[in-house]
């Protein structure tokens, strides 16, 4: 397994006297030759490498399809090691720098949760330094990178996964492609663009594409918090009462544990002392964490709360932490790391994605023009979600794309903005965990409706939280994805709802809640099937 030399591509599909650009490629060769098949994979973001994820898990995605399977990725354009090179800041210091505006006592940082008039006003009172900062990013970027951000959108990455299956496997190869979370967006642009070459195509952690493909950043905000209260309500079901939990006492509730974490988040907003913790390696006032912190905190660790990153451990400590007055942040590399995190809390997170906001070229590239968005518009989409979703609805401003998005003055060269009604030439698998904390079950659900794709999609449901099913390794799902990419979808089960139901198998902190297994799904946001007006 190692990295490949990289393949040359267009600049510019449409016109290749602009140039050529290098695309970053890694491979786990089959251990079997001839080898059964190859899959390629994208680790969402945008921003992730590909490259980055064979590398360090190629054995375990392998293992997932069988060894007899090819597993390879790519760095998307402008993320690591492919072009064109996008760039922002180039040290830690400058990037946090930027961004410090927002960090201290009376800055937004210190929001509480927004249903409360008087944090209201404070919330709202940054706006004006926001759309300021909005605007400089929007120029800085375009200063030090110009023309290539027109040619980092998604349609592009789709014309790059077609040129490196033809080149790797023979020019007309089926494609075959799983895709997470933001990876979901690539695939379903697949299934449009080149609905003939669809082979076996997997969408897992649906980030809705067609709302993607046809809606301002913001006008579906929402939907990255549909699911995060449940999330972390199934969360406190699997870890109450368990001695393996070390946040709750054997006689601990769910009630108990959610009334905890927001006694561990009042206390925060009330004691938080304006210094910054940018250094967490070592042991800190526990009181420099504000409540934006640690809810955005709450939400990374919830990604995999399954059966990897042990949230349990952290609200303990900074429970502790809070009683004692201070702590030593208990975890070796940040588990608040993001796709887009200006957080401070994490000093192990800025990676060369996050330093170069390529998030931005691609996510707000992507959109359709927006010219009627302002900032104030964005804050106050913010307080609604907040008031009427979650309260997790609050982390928009400093932990998302989106709200920059409308001060975006760039747009891809190609754009997909159609109702994703294409039907693709073989069945695709969409897949989800009953609670996924960014993106929530309703988007596949949605997207497996006969509305989308023709009709020509199954939907698998884990009764399990995480982002992803991926995140969870179960072996139902496995066996699901193999039958699936050996040519046999699951059958359409006409109920309106999942095709196929896996059950969790255990947790982190034992076997799985019995309440896992009565998850019945309701449309209690009121996601519409049907496309976007």
């Amino acid at each position: 397994m190692s990295a490949q030399p990289s393949s040359q591509v267009p600049l510019d599909w449409a016109d290749e006297s602009k140039g050529m650009i290098p695309l970053s490629l890694a491979r786990l060769p089959a251990a079997t030759s001839p080898s059964e098949g190859f899959m390629f994979f994208n680790p969402g973001g945008p921003g992730a490498s590909g490259v980055a994820m064979i590398l360090s898990e190629g054995q375990g995605l392998q293992s997932l399809l069988g060894s007899g399977w090819d597993v390879i990725s790519w760095d998307p354009r402008g993320i690591s090691g492919s072009g064109p090179n996008i760039t922002l800041f180039a040290r830690e210091a400058d990037h946090n720098a930027f961004w410090s505006p927002f960090y201290g006592s009376g800055k937004l940082v210190t929001h509480g949760n927004l249903t409360i008039p008087s944090d209201v006003d404070s919330f709202m009172s940054h706006v004006s330094t926001f759309d300021s900062t909005a605007q400089d990013l929007n120029r800085r970027m375009i200063e030090t990178n110009g023309e290539a951000l027109k040619y980092v959108g998604t349609c592009a990455a789709v014309r790059d996964l077609v040129y490196l299956t033809d080149s790797l496997y023979g020019e007309g190869t089926d494609i075959n492609f799983w895709g997470l979370s933001y990876g979901s967006v690539i695939a379903a642009y697949l299934t449009q663009m080149f609905p003939d070459r669809v082979g076996r195509v997997i969408l897992d952690g649906v980030w809705d594409p067609e709302k993607y493909a046809n809606r301002t950043p913001m006008k579906w905000w929402e939907v990255d918090v549909y699911g995060i209260d449940f999330t972390l309500k199934s969360w406190a079901e699997a870890c109450a009462g368990r001695t393996r939990c070390p946040f709750s006492s054997p006689d601990d509730t769910v009630d108990t544990l959610l009334n905890n974490i927001n006694a561990i988040l009042e206390t925060s907003y009330a004691r938080y002392d304006g210094t910054l913790p940018w250094d967490v390696t070592t042991e800190t006032n526990v009181n420099a964490y504000p409540y934006d912190a640690i809810l955005q905190t709450i939400r990374s660790d919830l990604y995999q709360a399954a059966k990897k990153s042990d949230l349990s451990t952290l609200l303990a400590v900074i429970r502790a932490g809070q009683a004692g007055g201070s702590f030593k942040y208990p975890f070796s590399k940040s588990i608040t790391s993001g796709w887009n995190s200006n957080n401070p809390i994490d000093q192990f997170a800025l990676s060369e994605d996050v330093l170069s906001h390529v998030a931005y070229a691609i996510l707000c590239g992507d959109a359709i023009d927006d010219s009627t968005t302002t900032t104030e518009d964005v804050f106050r989409e913010a307080v609604r979600v907040s008031q009427s979703i979650s309260l997790f609805g609050s982390l928009a401003p400093l932990h998302s794309v989106r709200p920059a998005c409308h001060r975006w003055t760039y747009r891809a060269v190609e754009r997909l903005p159609q109702p994703m009604t294409i039907r693709p030439k073989n069945t695709i698998l969409i897949m989800s965990t009953m609670a996924d904390p960014i993106t929530p079950y309703d988007s596949a659900h949605r997207m497996a409706s006969s509305n989308f794709f023709g009709g020509n999609s199954r939907l698998v449901r884990l009764n399990s939280i995480g982002h992803s099913t991926y995140s969870n390794n179960s072996t139902c799902v496995i066996n699901v994805v193999r039958s699936f990419v050996a040519g046999s979808p699951p059958s359409d089960a006409g109920n309106g709802d999942a095709d196929v139901v896996c059950e969790a198998e255990d947790t982190i902190y034992g076997p799985a809640p019995t309440s896992w297994r009565a998850f019945q799904f309701t449309d209690t946001h009121n996601n519409p099937q049907e496309t976007s007006p």
